[in-house]
């Protein structure tokens, strides 16, 4: 039994390494015929993220959003292929105009810039575009399986990077690198094994948001920056916006919020590439509430 998770994520990885070599078009073809099967579990979940976040919308506009959303989901997963596994002029060849590149460049003045964003778009793209960027250290919640574990942290780090799981090492590294003028990157939309949290209102609803990003914010005063990479044709596109006051901010519910408020002007931009499987709005899926320390 100890030796099947290893055998899946083998065979998962044999997988992608065949699929890498496929035309970006064909894979993403192939992502969305599959996408179409009735198979796959969450649905239900993802029925009622879009119930609550999309209250507007009548039930045949939800189905059809849900429809795209499984479509758009299994391209992700066909995209980590090539992402994976081809060279970076062929990343680099795949970028297209970024989108508030003044945050980009603001990010250099060497004061530290605090990289947040949420599982919107290609986040693979997205960890690859800041490792061949920048000195960059990403905080993850690691896999219950350490093989994968190992397997994920390898294809992210393969253009350099530094990968911290989440925990109280994390938080060192993050604070050392930030003082150091560097960069460090992290989605903020689920929640550590562990970690301080607030509850903050996201598409109108209360939802559980970490209060790791503003505490090293607080500590620091480095910039923050949201980015995405969202999938447009031909490859994908980077988008940054700067939260100019967010270190600022002393109250962590009102931060969250900032967050919130922040990546959701981004998911209504493309919402069938959001992750709307994860219990962003369940009350039980509520670990107890902890108290933020700035």
């Amino acid at each position: 039994m100890v030796a099947f998770p290893a055998m899946k994520t083998a065979v998962y990885r044999a997988l992608l390494a065949a699929l890498a070599w496929l035309p970006l078009p064909v894979l993403r073809g192939l992502g969305s015929l599959l996408g179409t099967l009735p198979v796959g579990g969450r649905r239900a979940r993802v029925r009622a993220n879009l119930e609550q976040a999309f209250p507007e919308l009548d039930d045949g506009d939800r189905r059809a959003l849900a429809a795209r959303n499984r479509r758009a989901m299994m391209i992700t997963a066909m995209e980590c292929a090539p992402l994976w596994h081809r060279s970076a002029d062929w990343l680099a060849s795949r970028w297209r105009s970024v989108e508030g590149r003044e945050a980009l460049e603001a990010a250099a003045d060497g004061r530290g810039t605090l990289l947040l964003g949420g599982h919107l778009g290609q986040w693979e793209a997205g960890i690859l575009y800041g490792t061949t960027h920048w000195p960059i250290t990403y905080l993850y919640k690691p896999p219950g399986d350490p093989a994968l574990d190992r397997a994920l942290t390898a294809y992210r780090s393969r253009f350099g990077g530094e990968f911290v799981a989440t925990g109280s090492a994390a938080m060192r590294s993050a604070l050392r690198r930030l003082r150091q003028g560097g960069a460090v990157g992290l989605l903020f939309d689920q929640l550590p094994r562990g970690g301080e949290f607030v509850e903050a209102p996201f598409f109108g609803r209360p939802a559980p948001t970490m209060t790791l990003a503003w505490r090293l914010a607080r500590r620091t005063g480095c910039r923050v920056v949201i980015g995405h990479v969202l999938r447009v044709e031909g490859g994908w596109q980077p988008r940054f916006e700067e939260l100019r006051e967010f270190a600022s901010i002393d109250d962590p519910a009102e931060a969250a919020t900032c967050l919130n408020e922040a990546l959701e002007r981004q998911v209504r931009r493309a919402p069938e590439q959001y992750l709307w499987r994860y219990r962003r709005f369940d009350p039980v899926s509520r670990p107890k509430r902890r108290a933020p320390v700035a």
